[in-house]
């Protein structure tokens, strides 16, 4: 597989960056690569646990998505992955979702802090799609409408799947022929993003490979940072 890694990135450009996991360091120098170039960015979840700077990441990249002209960007949108979600169920449903939260990676120092943000996490969308591609966490049901999916009650699928979806990908053919590319995480294979059936992962497992890679959707390009 040839990937193009190229960091140019011109007005316009929509942005997709894989899980951070509370690596600040990785994110600040990602974004002095992409100020001031008026792109679209879309972070694709799991930006907490696991790195140490949760609070720290969460302050910046909800500034970004309310006031995405302080840095020089046209927009930014951060989608739920599912350890936000996680999060979430650890603040409003007691102890048991509480140390499952813990189990994976969650930050107990800064989890009062985080709570400042409750409000934030809660409101943030599973899915976006932009022109002919679609941007979500962890992927889709093959063949299924991602609406569909949230409507049942099964948004979680959309945080957690991996399988059939890495081995079938979307199936966009099934339920809208007018996309084209899934961009998703989740699912690292070391430090390299990695291609399935109609879609790419870009998570590179920031937080174990110290590598934290975004995606140019516009023209096809990917860049990374590293500590």
């Amino acid at each position: 597989m040839n990937l193009n890694y190229n960091d140019e990135v011109s007005p316009g450009d929509v942005i997709a960056v894989g899980d951070i996991h509370g690596r600040y360091d990785l994110l600040d120098k990602l974004l002095q690569t992409l100020k001031n170039t008026e792109a679209i960015v879309i972070f694709l979840g799991d930006i907490i646990d696991r790195g140490g700077q949760d609070i720290q990441v969460v302050e910046r990249v909800r500034k970004l998505t309310e006031d995405p002209e302080s840095e020089g960007l046209s927009g930014c949108f951060c989608l739920m992955g599912n350890h936000e979600d996680l999060f979430i169920e650890a603040v409003e449903k007691g102890s048991e979702e509480l140390k499952l939260w813990l189990r994976n990676g969650g930050n107990f120092e800064q989890y009062a802090e985080l709570q400042d943000h409750l409000d934030w996490f809660k409101d943030l969308p599973i899915f976006l799609t932009v022109g002919e591609t679609l941007f979500v966490h962890a992927g889709l049901v093959p063949g299924k409408d991602p609406r569909q999916t949230i409507e049942r009650g099964d948004y979680k699928q959309l945080l957690w799947i991996r399988e059939p979806f890495l081995s079938f990908g979307p199936r966009f053919q099934s339920w809208n022929p007018g996309l084209n590319q899934v961009v998703f995480g989740h699912t690292p294979e070391g430090f390299q993003p990695y291609e399935i059936e109609d879609g790419v992962c870009i998570d590179t497992g920031a937080v174990y490979t110290d590598v934290l890679t975004a995606y140019n959707a516009t023209v096809n390009t990917y860049f990374q940072t590293s500590a």
